[in-house]
Formats: C-alpha cells, sequence, structure tokens
C-alpha cells in the first residue's frame, strides 16, 4: 500500500508545531481514500477550502458547519461572477 503526503502547496501553512503537522495528516488521510481524477478534484476542492480559511485568518481544523457555509456560499457568488458569457452575452 502506497501513502500519499500532501505537497507543500496544498497545505498553504508552514510545519512548525504539532497543530500543522496534524493538518497535514488529517489531509493526507481525507486524499488516501480517492484515487484517479476523483482524487485530483478532490486535492483540488480541498485546496480552494484551505487557502479560503487561511485568507481569513482560519485553522482549517477549528471550522464549524457555519464556516462551512460561509465558504460554500463564497464559492457560489465566486462561479457566479466567474462564470463564462455565452455568445449573447448572458451568463450560460
Amino acid at each position: 500500500m502506497t501513502t500519499t503526503q500532501p505537497s507543500a502547496a496544498l497545505v498553504p501553512v508552514s510545519v512548525i508545531d504539532h497543530a500543522d503537522a496534524a493538518l497535514r495528516q488529517a489531509v493526507a488521510a481525507h486524499l488516501a481514500r480517492y484515487t484517479g481524477q476523483t482524487r485530483t478534484h478532490t486535492e483540488s476542492d480541498l485546496r480552494a477550502f484551505l487557502t479560503w480559511c487561511t485568507q481569513r485568518g482560519m485553522y482549517p481544523l477549528t471550522a464549524h458547519r457555519v464556516h462551512v457555509e460561509l465558504y460554500v456560499r463564497w464559492m457560489q457568488e465566486t462561479r457566479r461572477n466567474n462564470r463564462p458569457r455565452s455568445p449573447g452575452g448572458c451568463p450560460s
């Protein structure tokens, strides 16, 4: 069985203390259950969430439901604002 460690680019925090090591371990454990394209997409989604948390000064392992709901709302707004337009100029 092969174990996969998340890259430094995936977890946008430095591993200086035990809390950062716990985050890396949690990320690796979560990603270990996926393979192929599912893993690639899950890693991308997780990277977006970790970056969102970091930009707001929030430690991801302390996130509560309200934080996830805020993240989902942010993602919906981001996607709506960045959605490609159809040839007629309306969002597709």
